[in-house]
């Protein structure tokens, strides 16, 4: 019984040493659910993206873009999830006529104090692209 005690200690400390190095200690950070993005002419696909917020930036409004340009026929838009301060959902979408392009875009969140990006590999027809 000690040892299964012990066991579910272990377990909570290490989950709770995972959530608090999420939460930055300045600012925030943006996480995606994949960085990789492929799809096919006329595909749409959801990513889920998550703001991690220090205390201090936890009411803040957080706008998200792509601060790339992004290849003809390929659109993204950004949708609340189930907490909006928290959660997401990016919404890319393909034409039926795109072109096949690999290239790599930058998701940025930006506040009135502060900006962050990630980068993103984005891909039509499967093509593969990893940015350095």
């Amino acid at each position: 019984m000690k040892k299964i005690a012990l066991i579910l200690t272990v377990a909570v400390l290490s989950s709770l040493a995972t959530i608090a190095q999420d939460i930055p200690k300045k600012e925030f950070t943006i996480s995606v659910s994949d960085k990789s993005i492929a799809l096919q002419p006329g595909e749409t696909k959801k990513y889920f993206v998550t703001l991690n917020r220090s205390k201090s930036y936890k009411k803040t409004e957080i706008d998200l873009l792509i601060d790339s340009t992004l290849p003809e026929g390929v659109t993204v838009t950004f949708e609340n999830g189930l907490d909006p301060m928290v959660n997401r959902v990016m919404v890319v979408s393909v034409a039926d006529d795109a072109a096949p392009n690999a290239k790599a875009v930058i998701l940025k969140g930006k506040s009135l104090r502060a900006s962050k990006g990630v980068m993103l590999n984005l891909s039509v027809n499967d093509e593969a692209y990893t940015a350095n």
